[in-house]
C-alpha cells in the first residue's frame, strides 16, 4: 500500500494494519502477498480462492482479534468464479456456511463444558455472551 489508495475500496484497512507494515490489511491484498510469495518460492503460477461466507459486514467487531463468533456477521459475495482479479483469484467461496460457529461457548448448548474452547470464544464481540442469547456449538 504504502499509504497510497487509502480511501479506495481495494485498499480497505478495517483493523488498522497498514500502518504496521502488513500487507495483508484485506483478503485481496493478503492474496497478493500470498501469490508472490508462493510464485516465487514454490516456481508456481499460484492463485486463491477467498472465503466470502462471513465478511459481508464491516465493521462489525470492536477490535480486528475478535475472531469468534462475531455478533452482527453477514454473508458476503456469493460462491462465484467470477472475481475482482483472475490473476490472483480464481473464486470467491463460501467455504464454511454463513451463520455456522467458529468454535465454542464455554458451555455448550448441552451444558457441558466445550473441550476446545477458546477464550476468544467469549470475547464482547462473541454470541453467547450476552444475556439470552444461545450457547455456541463446537465447530
Amino acid at each position: 500500500l504504502n499509504n497510497k489508495h487509502q480511501d479506495h475500496a481495494c485498499c480497505k484497512d478495517p483493523c488498522k494494519l497498514s500502518g504496521q507494515y502488513n500487507f495483508g490489511n484485506n483478503e485481496l491484498n493478503y492474496a497478493s502477498g500470498l501469490v508472490a510469495a508462493a510464485n516465487s518460492v514454490l516456481d508456481m503460477d499460484a492463485h486463491v480462492v477467498i472465503d466470502t461466507g462471513r465478511n459481508g459486514v464491516a465493521h462489525m467487531r470492536s477490535t480486528c482479534a475478535n475472531w469468534c463468533n462475531p455478533r452482527g456477521a453477514g454473508a458476503g459475495v456469493p460462491s462465484s468464479t467470477e472475481t475482482a482479479n483472475q490473476t490472483l483469484v480464481d473464486a470467491y467461496f463460501w467455504l464454511k456456511t454463513p451463520g455456522e460457529s467458529d468454535g465454542c461457548s464455554q458451555t455448550l448448548p448441552n451444558g457441558k463444558k466445550c473441550p476446545r474452547f477458546d477464550a476468544k470464544c467469549s470475547s464482547v464481540d462473541s454470541l453467547s455472551t450476552k444475556d439470552g442469547e444461545p450457547a455456541a456449538p463446537e465447530a
